[in-house]
């Protein structure tokens, strides 16, 4: 038979190990290539179990026991959850870059015009999807699914299950990591965008040279021909901009970590 005090710390084990489950479960739910539909469910359940088993057997010795408080574990609960969310949303800057990349190129090619007469509409944008797809297999290509992993490692290790806070750090890497976002989409739709401009500006001439001639209807084939022949011969470049902001993206991973822990940064 099992005493009071070994059960009593058997329960507060319990509940670590129940915090870092909800951690990683929150990690699986934000970051990139775990969080995609098209894996079962009960997959992503088994790894998060998975995980959690592993973390919590190597670490059990350096979180303390947390005593059960229905209030205390609710609101840890919550901050883990939170907690694991941020660090998978933290991966997802450069896939985020790529979907609006490919959203102001199918705008302007006129692939997602009905979102000008439907705000509502939800449909993916297809540019958008087929540079996600390659941001995809390129994250994949250096390992970023493993980075992640490590990462929820190391922050199970520097942040306690008890504590966490936003520094003036974690607010800068946020603005710095929005900023990245907007920057990059610019950057990977620079080529499609520049070419349909001066599109459009030779289709403006041409109206004036010869305005007899159909331009609004010449303009739909025009933009679209241009615009993926373009893209066909600007997928390297966009191949190179994504690894290199994938690269640097372990090193931001860890510093992001190391700003929700005060006095670390």
């Amino acid at each position: 038979m099992l005493d009071d005090q070994t059960i009593l710390f058997l329960m507060g084990k319990f509940i670590v190990g129940m915090l870092i489950f909800v951690r990683v479960t929150g990690m699986i739910a934000s970051a990139p290539f775990f969080n995609s539909q098209s894996s079962p469910p009960h997959i992503k359940i088994m790894l998060s179990i998975l995980l959690t088993i592993i973390i919590t057997a190597a670490y059990w010795n350096e979180h303390p026991v947390i005593e059960f408080h229905v209030w205390n574990v609710v609101l840890l609960v919550f901050k883990e959850f939170f907690l694991g969310l941020i660090i998978g949303f933290s991966a997802t800057a450069v896939f985020h870059a790529a979907r609006m990349a490919g959203g102001i190129i199918d705008m302007d090619m006129g692939f997602n015009t009905a979102t000008i007469f439907d705000r509502s509409n939800n449909t993916p944008t297809l540019i958008g999807e087929f540079k996600d797809l390659i941001a995809l297999m390129i994250f994949l290509f250096l390992n970023g699914h493993h980075h992640l992993i490590e990462g929820m490692f190391i922050s199970v290790k520097a942040i306690p299950l008890t504590t966490m806070a936003f520094t003036d750090s974690t607010v800068l890497l946020l603005i710095k990591m929005a900023t990245l976002v907007l920057v990059l989409s610019v950057k990977m739709s620079a080529p499609v965008l520049v070419t349909l401009f001066l599109t459009n500006l030779s289709l403006a001439l041409l109206a004036r040279i010869a305005p007899q001639t159909n331009i609004f209807m010449l303009s739909f084939q025009m933009k679209i021909s241009m615009g993926l022949i373009v893209l066909l011969f600007s997928i390297p470049l966009f191949v190179v901009i994504t690894k290199y902001a994938l690269a640097g993206f372990q090193d931001s991973l860890y510093t992001f970590i190391m700003t929700l822990y005060p006095g670390r940064v």
